[in-house]
């Protein structure tokens, strides 16, 4: 569910990004949009067969889409309400990778 929501927010966020840039494809976007997916499909495999490769995989996501920020220097209120959002969504799977047994 972490990971649905995490999709959510980042596609809504996307369509903010969207209609006030009047360039709005870059890495940033391109990165966003590659992480929404990403956290989709690795939310599907979570939930049909849980295991902690899928958990960490979906923490590695997570975690990589915050690179879209930039520097601390560069951060806004925005910045720090996507890094403390991430984090809460990240404790579900954090837990997830600590207590599911492994792919073998």
């Amino acid at each position: 569910m972490a990971l649905l929501c995490f999709s959510a927010l980042t596609a809504f966020a996307l369509v903010g990004w969207f209609k006030g840039n009047p360039v709005p494809w870059s890495w940033k976007s391109l990165l966003a949009v590659g992480c929404a997916a990403l956290a989709v499909t690795t939310s599907a495999l979570v939930w049909s067969s849980p295991s902690r490769g899928h958990a960490i995989l979906g923490i590695a996501i997570m975690v990589a889409s915050l690179a879209r920020i930039g520097a601390p220097s560069d951060w806004t209120w925005v910045s720090f309400a996507l890094v403390a959002v991430t984090f809460v969504l990240l404790m579900p799977l954090v837990h997830a990778a600590i207590v599911l047994h492994n792919d073998e």
